[in-house]
């Protein structure tokens, strides 16, 4: 029977259940403050209805000591708990920013029992407004982020039900309707068309003529002069235009190319060894698994291998030249070298590509393009050469498995989601196909036996 005792603030209601390991009874005590506007006989008739449903949860093995259990101190247990190699490193850094910027500041104050669809639903339209964003970047929350907010929060729920902290995630029941399921949106991609693509490739091998026009500078002294009009002729320096072939011909994602060292490429056999991926946490580089944590060989032409050998020995030279300032490995070590280095010899940054990717397309435009039909789009980017990649495979026929090979998909699924649209528009292909094999037979043909 629950014991109650009224105090100074209200009554204390404590409920006996069982003995510990060490005999000790097992107690759990809650406060119970009535509207001062009840009458004593209302306060005392409220207080034993209480009593009665905490006596029922712990009877049902309901964690009641997680009623004051917050959102906030969930996280932190979640944080501490979930650290590397718990997680992996990108993985956890990416939930620890969403934790730190929005989940803690909008929703650290909520008793983690009562966190339900509805404060799901409420989250995500507050998530929505413009200005909420902590992190400092501007424009308002993708959908993708907000999913990606509400995946986070239920995992630490879920921890929390791990930890014996919680009875149940309620997230994970939240939003199902029976006989119903939501339509999955259509993954769009940018990419090049095959034309683009030979032009890019163009401007990798090509010198272009950049057009300056005539304009004014100013000295420090004060003094101003005429720059005439005049051309410069600019190229690609090399490790560019491996990277980027490199990019196309193999669909291998940015830090699977950053992270390549010169023991990935088979120059006899024209193919590359894509086994690891290098990622950077608040300015740290490091060396993990590819997304997948697949291994995969992928053979291009034999000019992307000519190129990558000419970057080679320019590396090689360069480490003669630098001498002590050279950071990279030497003599015999030398292939365990970054194929794609800073000046000294270290590992290039993830960030580098992605500026010299967007300043190749702009010169191309602005001097190569005749009109607005013959520009790269602009808005295309480094990691859409990927997106390129397949596009042409799945129009000349590639099969989704061998796709999702060369892509390093886990699964062909994965390959034919996010391009589905390549694959759609195969259809009329098929419709062609079917039509001429099957084509209306004539009154002869479609008598049996003649």
């Amino acid at each position: 029977m629950p014991s109650i005792r009224k105090n100074d603030t209200g009554y204390e209601v404590t409920i006996s259940d069982g003995y510990d390991s060490n005999g000790k009874k097992i107690r759990t005590s809650r406060t119970f403050t009535p509207d001062p506007r009840w009458s004593e006989e209302r306060a005392e008739a409220e207080v034993q209805k209480f009593a009665i449903r905490l006596e029922d949860r712990i009877k049902n093995g309901d964690n009641v000591n997680a009623d004051k259990l917050t959102i906030e101190k969930l996280s932190r247990f979640f944080l501490d708990d979930m650290q590397p190699p718990e997680l992996a490193r990108t993985t956890y850094y990416s939930y620890k920013k969403i934790i730190q910027y929005r989940i803690i500041p909008y929703l650290g104050r909520e008793k983690a029992p009562r966190v339900n669809g509805h404060t799901v639903k409420t989250y995500s339209d507050m998530l929505r407004k413009p200005g909420v964003r902590l992190d400092g970047k501007k424009g308002a929350l993708s959908e993708e982020t907000i999913r990606k907010d509400i995946a986070v929060l239920s995992a630490i729920l879920s921890y929390g039900v791990s930890e014996g902290l919680l009875t149940i995630n309620p997230l994970l029941y939240s939003g199902k309707r029976r006989g119903h399921k939501k339509a999955v949106k259509e993954y769009k991609v940018k990419n090049f068309t095959e034309e683009q693509a030979k032009w890019f490739l163009w401007a990798l091998d090509n010198p272009i003529d950049i057009r300056h026009a005539a304009h004014t500078r100013t000295l420090k002294n004060g003094k101003t002069y005429t720059v005439k009009e005049y051309v410069q002729r600019w190229q690609l320096p090399l490790k560019w235009r491996f990277c980027f072939n490199l990019a196309l011909f193999t669909g291998d994602r940015r830090g699977e190319n950053i992270g390549l060292t010169w023991n990935d490429i088979d120059f006899d056999k024209c193919a590359v060894n894509i086994d690891k991926s290098t990622a950077s946490v608040e300015g740290e580089k490091f060396t993990k698994d590819t997304k997948t944590g697949s291994t995969r060989v992928v053979v291009v032409p034999q000019f992307v291998i000519d190129i990558g050998r000419e970057l080679l020995a320019e590396q090689k030279r360069t480490c003669l030249q630098l001498g002590d300032k050279w950071v990279g490995f030497r003599g015999k070590q030398f292939s365990k070298n970054y194929v794609f280095q800073q000046w000294d010899g270290s590992q290039m940054d993830l960030g580098s590509p992605r500026h010299e990717f967007k300043r190749l397309i702009r010169i191309y435009n602005e001097n190569i393009a005749k009109n607005e039909e013959e520009m790269l789009p602009e808005e295309v980017t480094l990691h859409d050469l990927r997106h390129t990649t397949a596009a042409i495979l799945i129009s000349n026929n590639m099969d989704p498995r061998s796709v999702a090979g060369i892509l390093g998909h886990a699964d062909p699924s994965t390959t034919l989601n996010i391009y589905a649209y390549f694959f759609r528009s195969k259809t009329q292909e098929a419709a062609n196909i079917m039509s001429s094999v099957l084509s209306r037979p004539t009154t002869e043909q479609a008598v049996v036996g003649k």
